[in-house]
């Protein structure tokens, strides 16, 4: 099958996955597809099962499925940015590989992107399931179904393993994104929405997997603080982006810090985030209402 015939590229990315791997890759090759496509897996070093299982498929299904089994962990950001690189479909659809596809998803984000072409990536909405597959929640759909960049700078409401993108949009801004970035779906979405709309199919197409030992829940919110201010202050260098957007983007992060600190009684650093919010957006409401809560802490201003 030549590159330039493939209409559909699904990136997979996964470490240490043995328990959902499987249920993953099943969800991805049951969709009902009449479009030449391919399914690249990258395995980033795993050490337990997960390659044999990998591997299983692959040799169930050559003509579409792709393996790389790294020798050298990347870490979650390095695996994505490297298997995303070896796409060569129109459209790239991603998905974890602890998460998993409802039937019809793939089908309806191709049509979608076909008929907006305006559109630069396409999401959906999510069911949230634990370790064991049990539904504990779900996205709601926000009252705008269209985005720009400016809008995932303030909030990134995306699912990773929910969005189909064109892969015209990666550019040199993409394959650029340090490896070591703790979390890369908001500025990777960002980038793709330099070259057009964000859009939202308003119905759930697919199951996200939240476990105390997913990578974001384990890691320190420091860690995790840090990569969403370099991906803000990141925005300067991408196409259409504003500075109130950026300075509202801040914002908030700084004020979700000082909700946390004030949580947990550490006041003093509760209010120097609310100073550095409040340097970027001097009058929003979260401002005025944490001013008030310190300020009857008797915290000195």
């Amino acid at each position: 099958m030549g590159s330039k015939n493939i209409k559909l590229s699904v990136t997979v990315i996964t470490y240490n996955q043995e328990l959902f791997i499987e249920e993953t890759l099943k969800s991805i090759v049951n969709q009902e597809l009449d479009i030449p496509w391919e399914i690249i897996i990258g395995d980033d070093s795993s050490t337990d099962r997960t390659p044999d299982i990998i591997e299983k498929y692959a040799q169930q299904y050559p003509h579409i499925i792709k393996p790389i089994y790294r020798t050298k962990n990347l870490g979650h950001t390095g695996n994505y940015i490297e298997t995303t690189r070896m796409a060569k479909g129109e459209y790239i659809a991603h998905i974890d590989g602890d998460d998993l596809m409802l039937p019809g998803k793939l089908q309806k984000q191709i049509d979608f992107l076909d008929n907006h072409p305006a559109c630069s990536m396409v999401h959906h909405l999510v069911y949230f399931i634990n370790k064991q597959g049990v539904k504990i929640g779900r996205t709601k759909a926000k009252n705008a179904t269209v985005g720009t960049i400016n809008s995932i700078i303030k909030r990134n409401s995306i699912i990773n393993s929910s969005n189909m993108f064109r892969r015209s949009c990666l550019d040199e801004h993409f394959y650029n994104i340090p490896h070591s970035l703790m979390l890369h779906d908001k500025l990777a979405h960002m980038i793709k929405a330099q070259y057009g709309y964000v859009c939202l199919i308003p119905e759930i197409l697919g199951s996200y997997r939240v476990y105390a030992e997913s990578i974001f829940k384990s890691a320190s919110s420091h860690k995790l603080f840090k990569a969403q201010i370099y991906t803000v202050d990141y925005a300067k260098n991408l196409q259409g982006t504003s500075e109130s957007a950026i300075n509202e983007g801040k914002s908030i992060l700084y004020l979700a810090q000082v909700r946390s600190h004030y949580k947990n009684k550490n006041y003093k650093r509760s209010k120097y985030y609310l100073k550095m919010a409040k340097q970027l957006v001097k009058n929003s409401y979260e401002t005025y209402r944490f001013t008030i809560k310190l300020y009857l802490k008797k915290i000195n201003f």
